[in-house]
């Protein structure tokens, strides 16, 4: 579905399936977490979504003038797809629960910024640019955790200083 067709209901309709989803994905994933700083990190993230969820319900209240009880069955088809494809289970490594959740902040934040592009209302295009800005937020945010979890293993996979005298 193509953002630039739908109209206000819909796209605020889907943004909040969408955060619902995130939401969901960062409290499964958590589950899934035994190191409790990094369930903390995970936690928080979820709450984000939360937040995000209550600000769009509010949104889809006050421009709609209706409850948002009949959201779209399916949030973001691309967001729907990433999280389709999330296995998390015992097996799953670190860095790919990150690059899952990299991906959908990804996804999120192109839709914010497509929904700030295509705004007609300023109240709505201001919305759109802060969450915008949290997601991407998010994104950089899983970008450095990563970051900073491949440079220890780099490190510490290194057996002599032959690899820094060349």
């Amino acid at each position: 579905m193509n953002i630039e067709s739908m109209d206000l209901e819909a796209i605020l309709g889907m943004a909040v399936k969408t955060e619902t989803l995130g939401r969901q994905f960062y409290l499964n994933l958590s589950e899934k977490i035994n190191n409790p700083e990094v369930r903390r990190k995970i936690q928080s993230l979820a709450e984000d979504e939360k937040r995000h969820q209550e600000i769009m319900e509010n949104l889809y209240r006050k421009m709609i003038g209706k409850e948002p009880s009949e959201l779209p069955s399916k949030g973001v088809p691309d967001i729907i797809r990433a999280i389709a494809a999330l296995k998390i289970d015992d097996k799953t490594q670190v860095l790919d629960v990150l690059d899952m959740a990299i991906e959908a902040e990804a996804i999120a934040t192109k839709f914010y910024m497509r929904g700030v592009s295509i705004a007609a209302d300023e109240k709505i295009r201001k919305v759109f640019e802060e969450l915008q800005r949290e997601e991407e937020a998010h994104f950089n945010y899983l970008i450095s955790e990563k970051s900073a979890i491949t440079a220890d293993f780099y490190w510490f996979s290194i057996s002599d200083t032959a690899a820094m005298e060349e």
